[in-house]
């Protein structure tokens, strides 16, 4: 009968201590106001990591301080820097760059100046060097006249007979492979030097009035050039170009005579000159 009263007193104070603490379980809960269910947040920026954030959960008793702080060592992968080029940016050496000049050559022993119009172009191999063909036409034509006589014409004028007693051109065509060597693109004044040899054609042509006879002949022989000049960048990818330049050769042909001996012709056109043109493609 004692152990029974014993174990009904330990079984009513066990239930007596569930019953307390479901009291105290339930009356916390009632005090706490029913919150809504989250809603989906949209993802965290930049800005909202970096920034704490100070949130307040349950009663004003109970605070719950949550910080998000910037992760150490933030890596943005994929992004990279590339500078942007200048109007004279570096030169790619699969470019291919063209000239057009025009000129004088002055031939040694001549008194006159030829005209010479010209081309020349190829590709950069190097952002300095530069390989190519080129050629040039150099062309004078000379005329000799002689004043008959004069007479005077009404109201006083004066009338001129003139008669041409000759008349002379030459044609100068120089067909060369080049190499130019230039100074970087980023200078202001841009200087360069080039060689060229090839073959040169020269044409003279003459006819005398007085004695009535005529001159045509062709010659041809191998020739070299070597100019030096100076780049003025007008934007990236064109320039204005001045040079002197020296060209040597002596063409030649083989005549016979009316007597059957075969001799050969030669023509020396030694010179200087100058060409200004437009290079482009750089």
């Amino acid at each position: 009968m004692h152990t029974r009263s014993l174990r009904i007193g330990r079984t009513w104070a066990a239930t007596a201590l569930f019953a307390s603490f479901v009291g105290v379980t339930c009356a916390h809960a009632a005090a706490t106001p029913a919150t809504a269910p989250a809603a989906a947040l949209p993802a965290p920026s930049l800005e909202s990591i970096t920034t704490p954030v100070l949130a307040t959960t349950g009663s004003p008793d109970a605070t719950v301080e949550i910080v998000h702080m910037a992760a150490p060592d933030e890596q943005f992968e994929g992004v990279h820097y590339r500078p942007r080029s200048s109007g004279y940016g570096r030169r790619r050496s699969d470019e291919s760059v063209t000239q057009i000049h025009a000129g004088f050559f002055d031939p040694q022993g001549d008194a006159s100046r030829q005209f010479v119009l010209g081309m020349r172009g190829g590709p950069l191999v190097d952002p300095h060097v530069q390989l190519g063909v080129g050629v040039d036409w150099s062309h004078i034509t000379d005329n000799t006249s002689n004043v008959s006589h004069q007479s005077t014409g009404p109201g006083g004028t004066t009338i001129t007979v003139q008669q041409d007693l000759s008349r002379a051109s030459e044609d100068l065509f120089p067909i060369v492979a080049f190499a130019q060597f230039s100074g970087d693109e980023n200078m202001s004044v841009i200087p360069y030097f080039g060689a060229s040899g090839g073959y040169e054609v020269l044409h003279l042509s003459a006819d005398d009035y007085q004695s009535n006879t005529s001159f045509d002949a062709t010659y041809g022989g191998w020739g070299w050039q070597a100019w030096a000049g100076l780049g003025f960048p007008l934007s990236g990818r064109t320039r204005i170009n001045a040079e002197a330049f020296v060209n040597t050769a002596t063409p030649s042909r083989d005549v016979t005579d009316p007597y059957g001996v075969t001799y050969e012709e030669r023509v020396n056109i030694d010179g200087v000159g100058m060409r200004m043109g437009v290079a482009w493609g750089f």
